[in-house]
């Protein structure tokens, strides 16, 4: 109650002065960690200072770790852009749409003209007769992207009831959407669209290409980009030559250390492929995807958020004191039993929010301080 008093009375500022206030008269037994722990219940001091929810960074997702798949048989896709192409006297914006591989991290490249779902449709179909089948398709929220998801769930809907087209199509394509907010749900093909921007920012300029001109500097980019190595590039001579994407896609010179007895020199050409696809995998296994598993921060699990919590919606173009309250209403448990996405509800409205866009005000089971001010 003491330093309750004294915080609330010097317009809660931090430890070291409330606690320089308490002294004047009070000698408390352990005084700097009692002062942190009660001002640490505060909800207003919460809410002008805490930091956006933790949790323990989760396992890499199968998508990414199965090997032996086609290219871009999981794929993550993301939209980049405005480009301005000349037409005649006018300049029209154009959009890339960049389809990532998510096990051996290749990029293709298409044009949109627009960000209508019309225009996403005919550059995914373009994508698919040039990559074949697809199972799995991650994105973000866009809403271009959520239009043409519904546009494609009825086209397979239809056509479900011709056998032999349902047998040609499979089971469609999986559209699995990040919750909104959440950009390192897809760090996959996050970090490779940063790289190619860099690429055309580099390429390109200030120059103003025609449709023909853009379409082919993205030809080029994505040969650039793809043919970057996944692994480590050593000094030694005698170590095998580096992976790139370009080696499974093109199917380029094989790595160094090839058995030729089996099959590498065939010349049966499906033989020599087989043999290059199993070698990319084998070392994708043992060189890359090895690397990939360490956990570069969230290294702690933390308390799981529950339904009931009080939570603070971060909204990055705002001031924090503008930021709303919300109370989570649904939880989603991964598969470890860890909590990363939540569904919360404001003013009648629930949205679906990572927990790196909440900060935690107030825990359902604790009696914190200060409640009505909120």
């Amino acid at each position: 109650m003491v330093i309750q008093y004294y915080h609330e009375h010097s317009n809660h500022m931090g430890v070291m002065h409330v606690l320089s206030q308490v002294r004047e008269k009070f000698w408390v037994i352990k005084g700097h960690a009692t002062v942190r722990h009660v001002l640490s219940r505060f909800v207003r001091c919460r809410r002008a200072h805490r930091k956006a929810i933790e949790q323990l960074m989760a396992d890499l997702p199968p998508d990414r770790v199965q090997s032996g798949k086609p290219p871009f048989y999981r794929t993550g896709v993301d939209l980049f852009g405005p480009f301005f192409v000349k037409r005649g006297r006018a300049q029209m914006k154009h959009w890339g749409v960049i389809f990532t591989c998510l096990n051996m991290r290749a990029i293709h490249l298409e044009v949109a003209s627009n960000l209508t779902s019309d225009s996403f449709i005919s550059a995914f179909r373009r994508f698919l007769a040039r990559r074949g089948q697809v199972k799995t398709v991650r994105c973000d929220c866009g809403t271009n992207i959520v239009g043409s998801r519904k546009v494609l769930d009825s086209s397979y809907e239809f056509l479900a009831g011709n056998k032999v087209r349902n047998e040609l199509l499979g089971c469609g394509v999986e559209f699995i959407l990040n919750p909104l907010g959440a950009s390192h749900f897809g760090g996959a093909w996050e970090q490779l669209r940063g790289t190619v921007r860099r690429v055309l920012n580099i390429v390109l300029g200030t120059q103003k290409l025609d449709y023909e001109g853009l379409c082919m500097l993205f030809c080029e980019v994505e040969a650039t980009v793809n043919s970057r190595p996944l692994t480590v590039v050593t000094s030694d001579n005698r170590d095998p030559v580096p992976l790139t994407p370009n080696k499974l896609l093109n199917m380029g010179d094989s790595p160094v250390g090839c058995d030729v007895a089996r099959g590498c020199h065939s010349k049966q050409r499906w033989k020599q492929v087989q043999h290059m696809a199993e070698q990319f995998w084998a070392r994708w296994k043992r060189e890359y995807l090895l690397g990939l598993q360490k956990r570069q921060k969230w290294l702690k699990e933390q308390r799981n958020v529950r339904v009931g919590d009080i939570v603070l919606m971060v909204k990055e173009n705002e001031a924090r004191c503008h930021w709303p309250l919300a109370r989570v209403v649904q939880t989603k448990v991964g598969k470890d039993g860890l909590v990363r996405t939540v569904t919360v509800r404001r003013e009648g409205k629930e949205y679906d929010r990572p927990l790196s866009k909440l900060i935690l005000i107030l825990e359902e089971e604790t009696d914190l301080m200060g409640v009505t001010e909120r």
